[in-house]
């Protein structure tokens, strides 16, 4: 849900900022509210944190079965609920289980999860219902797969751990605004360079799902870094991911927001695209065309040359109405076109891929799916599907994508994310950070950059000052069992040794995988690169935080 790599954004101040001790107390009710009437069962998911599934411990609900085994609303099934598993049944539970489950996905290897982790995995199949109406699930399918997926399964998985870092020195700044002190529980989902119109950095905006507001970070010295609201008058319902775009034409980028809705996954069409442009020195903002399911990605520019800008959007969706949709400019006004009907969308890029001088179109798609694919256009906004790039199973975990020239070679590459943990509770030894070549019109090579359980976000920037682009990969698993944390790396650096094609990757923290985004900036103006973390606690079902965390870490570089 997901929201990892993040890209250069935008300027100005907020000369509409109401006085701080009302915002204060704004933002410390809304804290409060959701505190107690929301779990988290979704997270930020971007580029995104929107979260793919559900909260930890928190069992499938199914509906009652009748004496005929009929589902009927509102029960939870259990592993007592399914059927004993005859020796019949045993003798050919290979092919049965590839057979039910390839009807939706391709099958998973018994090895991607632990042995522990089928149970939840296999139990949550009976709610599935394949998107083009494929039926569930029986109770004897699943029951097979347990049992299957349980005999085959490794006992754990196997982790390598990376060595300290010990030529880069940081201090660690914690940021949270006023007020909201003692409640330490963000929900941190985004982060964006604030840009003047000469592209140099003013800010850091934040977007938060709890306030559903956004805040700033201005750049300046590291003993004055305030963290104060942006249009706080505007509820962004949610504002899940941010980027830029000038799209009325009079200088300086306007801010495009992607709002999910809600903090829990759901099939609830609430969300949508938000505007926020700034007029005689003041920024307003407003959503434009229709609700969307869970909206995580929204970026701008001219898809059917008409001149204007147009905008398409990612609606992860759940189990239900996602899709990648074009929202066309109409002088000013926006009417959707849909162009795939697919659920789990995560990130789309806007790139003349073939150079025939309009906007094609890359996206990635989570879920079951686990593909990259691009959408050629052919000019009018009309496009055309192809499959990059299919990952090697449906637990991948695709988390996010950033187009950008890694290897210096003048061509933008793809950059791309998988940690998503949060519908198996499971960090994976193959979760990392990867990217795939392009020469001229065609995306050739993948390559790997770094590995990191959970890395769900990434960032990529010259965090050594060498000239070359590094990556950093920050891990975002806060519903985990914290008393596991230890285990895990939570934030690496991967050093560039030479054209992308070799990496020296060194952990920066262990134990503190909270981090929903990660950006790499000057924050304090001093000609080093820092590393700014936008961070995420978990609720439990009882609507206590896990833990406690500053909105906030700024890893500040020492000279």
């Amino acid at each position: 849900m997901a929201p990892m790599a993040r890209r250069p954004k935008q300027n100005c101040w907020n000369s509409g900022i109401v006085g701080w001790l009302s915002m204060r107390w704004l933002l410390l009710l809304i804290a409060v509210c959701l505190t107690s009437c929301e779990g988290d069962a979704g997270a930020p998911q971007r580029s995104g944190p929107v979260g793919n599934g559900p909260s930890a411990g928190d069992p499938v609900v199914l509906q009652p079965r009748s004496a005929a085994g009929v589902p009927t609303p509102s029960a939870r099934l259990q592993r007592s609920d399914l059927p004993e598993v005859t020796d019949e049944m045993r003798a050919n539970a290979a092919d049965q289980v590839m057979g039910a489950c390839s009807r939706c996905h391709a099958p998973l290897p018994a090895d991607v999860l632990p042995r522990h982790a089928w149970e939840k995995v296999i139990l949550s199949m009976a709610e599935m219902v394949g998107e083009w109406g494929q039926p569930a699930a029986t109770a004897e399918e699943l029951a097979i797969a347990l049992y299957w997926y349980e005999k085959n399964a490794p006992e754990s998985l196997e982790f390598t751990r990376h060595l300290p870092e010990v030529n880069l020195n940081f201090e660690t700044i914690e940021l949270t605004p006023r007020g909201l002190e003692k409640e330490r529980i963000p929900a941190v989902s985004d982060l964006l360079r604030f840009e003047q119109e000469d592209r140099s950095a003013r800010g850091i905006l934040v977007s938060e799902l709890r306030s559903r507001r956004l805040m700033l970070l201005p750049l300046g010295p590291a003993g004055s870094m305030p963290l104060i609201p942006f249009l706080p008058s505007v509820d962004f319902r949610y504002p899940a991911s941010l980027s830029h775009e000038d799209l009325d034409g009079v200088g300086g980028p306007d801010l495009l927001i992607a709002s999910i809705g809600g903090m829990n996954p759901g099939n609830e069409i609430q969300g949508g695209a938000w505007l926020a442009q700034s007029g005689q020195g003041r920024w307003s903002g407003k959503r434009v065309g229709e609700a969307l399911a869970r909206a995580c990605d929204l970026k701008g520019q001219d898809l059917d040359g008409d001149g204007d800008v147009d905008l398409v959007a990612c609606a992860f969706g759940f189990r239900g109405p996602g899709q990648l949709v074009w929202l066309k400019n109409q002088e000013g006004e926006y009417s959707q076109h849909q162009i795939d009907r697919r659920d789990g969308f995560v990130a789309v890029e806007v790139e003349d891929v073939d150079g025939d001088g309009d906007a094609d179109l890359i996206a990635l798609l989570s879920q079951h799916h686990e593909m990259v694919m691009q959408f050629t256009n052919d000019g009018s906004g009309n496009f055309t599907p192809q499959v990059l790039l299919q990952w090697p199973h449906a637990a991948w975990g695709s988390s996010g994508m950033e187009l950008v020239d890694i290897d210096g070679d003048g061509d933008r590459d793809l950059v791309l994310v998988n940690g998503d943990t949060l519908d198996d509770n499971t960090p994976k030894p193959t979760h990392g950070v990867r990217w795939l070549e392009r020469i001229g019109s065609t995306f050739t090579t993948l390559h790997e950059i770094l590995r990191l359980p959970g890395c769900e976000r990434a960032a990529v920037g010259d965090l050594d000052g060498d000239g070359d682009l590094d990556v950093v990969g920050a891990a975002f698993m806060p519903q985990v069992d914290p008393s596991t944390w230890k285990k895990w790396d939570s934030l690496v650096w991967a050093e560039n040794l030479g054209n992308a094609r070799k990496w020296q990757v060194r952990t920066l923290e262990v134990g503190n995988p909270v981090h929903s985004a990660v950006l790499i900036e000057d924050v304090d103006q001093d000609g080093a690169a820092d590393i700014v973390l936008g961070n995420y606690v978990w609720l439990r079902s009882d609507n206590t935080p896990s833990v406690r965390r500053d909105y906030l870490t700024v890893w500040r570089r020492r000279r």
